[in-house]
């Protein structure tokens, strides 16, 4: 039994990363399908040139990162690696010691294998194409901030559900599931006013014509925003983005200084706008609520993992060892959440439509068409996605598609 387990976990893993190389390489041949008519204006020439060899390159990259890993990891699985790490954890101390070393370590081995290749895509593909501002100095405490609130953040969760399953073995899925959603809610509300200052500075936006069209928009809409602000992003990079934070009286708005730069402010209206239609419609709430459907599952298959001891009995252990449920149940659960990923992104591609439609009633006809074609160029954006990447991977439609669902 336990070496049917070991060949469905083994096998499980090899066949969702062919798959996924599959799905990469499809996406790579797409770049060469003709433009949608209602987008061939978004590049010249020779910015389209630009773009399919600046996406090829991320491709390229991507393989060359992930053939590696794939390798690596199928040997941790058939030669012991994983069981080896495993048992010499479990020595050096109690649960949480074994935990904590355990994934700390692969942790570390995976920071500093994905070090050189972020290095390569900040200082040689995003400058080559002049989107980089990042200077080393910044590129460093950047690594440094984001190593720190993993360890911090995801340590600690880690070991608040390991603490949960010892404690209140039956009841686990019940505490892990409350806490999990309060720390997700604590998160989203203080996000803007915690987090995102550790990498950026944040600035009331000036009072002018934009300032009030967006109080006036946001008023008509009967949105409450607590704070309007500017975050000076283009230090790192030259790409667009605005985005609208927190629930209830903490909604916060916050737009790239980027985006002020590029759009004219009708534009910037109709990305604020699509951003209301969000809130009109609940989206928030709803993808709270999709959000709690998913650890709810997660966290019941997680449990299942930890209570049957046939899949470490599988692996060459002989009791329960919660950092390796864990690498274990992160290979297995895939092909569950790549289910759960076709539903919650249809769900969100539809919540997309429906947000644009909202942002056309509310500026002019062109506006959000602009606005659209405006954030694809400046973000060098794939205009030709493979269907199947779409259906799988996408939380948004392609730009064409939403295009032609607001053009009259």
């Amino acid at each position: 039994m336990e070496q049917t387990v070991f060949i469905v976990i083994v096998g499980v893993f090899i066949i969702m990363s062919l798959f996924g190389f599959m799905v990469d390489y499809l996406e790579y041949k797409a770049k060469e399908r003709p433009l949608p008519e209602n987008v061939k204006d978004v590049y010249d020439t020779e910015a389209y040139e630009q773009w399919k060899v600046y996406t090829k390159e991320y491709a390229r990259l991507k393989l060359i990162k992930d053939v590696p890993l794939f390798i690596a990891t199928f040997l941790m699985l058939v030669l012991g690696g994983f069981t080896a790490l495993a048992a010499w954890s479990a020595a050096i101390g109690g649960p949480y010691v074994t935990t904590l070393a355990f994934i700390g370590i692969l942790y570390g081995v995976m920071f500093f294998y994905n070090l050189p290749f972020r290095i390569y895509q900040t200082f040689s593909i995003e400058a080559r194409y002049g989107f980089n501002k990042t200077t080393p100095k910044l590129f460093i405490k950047d690594r440094l901030i984001g190593l720190i609130l993993s360890v911090v953040f995801g340590g600690g969760i880690i070991l608040l559900l390991q603490f949960f399953f010892l404690r209140f073995e039956t009841l686990f899925l019940v505490f892990a599931f409350l806490a999990i959603m309060l720390i997700f809610f604590l998160i989203n509300i203080a996000y803007v006013k915690v987090i995102l200052p550790l990498f950026n500075t944040l600035t009331p936006l000036e009072d002018g014509a934009l300032k009030e069209n967006i109080e006036t928009l946001a008023t008509k809409e009967n949105y409450t925003v607590q704070k309007i602000h500017t975050m000076d992003a283009s230090k790192r990079s030259t790409k667009l983005n605005a985005f609208f934070s927190g629930f209830g009286r903490f909604k916060n708005v916050v737009l790239f200084d980027t985006l002020l730069d590029k759009m004219d402010d009708e534009a910037i209206l109709a990305v604020l706008a699509h951003e209301i239609g969000h809130a009109k419609h609940k989206d928030s709430i709803k993808n709270l609520f999709i959000s709690a459907m998913q650890f709810l599952i997660i966290l019941g298959v997680l449990y299942l993992f930890l209570t049957q001891t046939i899949f470490y009995e599988a692996f060459g252990l002989t009791e329960t060892h919660f950092a390796f449920a864990l690498v274990i149940f992160s290979l297995v659960f895939e092909p569950v959440m790549l289910l759960i990923g076709i539903v919650t992104n249809k769900l969100s591609r539809i919540a997309e439509f429906k947000a644009d439609a909202f942002a056309k009633q509310r500026v002019s006809d062109n506006a959000m068409t602009r606005a659209l074609k405006i954030l694809a160029k400046e973000n060098f954006s794939t205009l030709t996605p493979h269907p199947l990447s779409v259906l799988l991977y996408y939380s948004h439609p392609p730009i064409s598609r939403r295009i032609e669902a607001i053009q009259p």
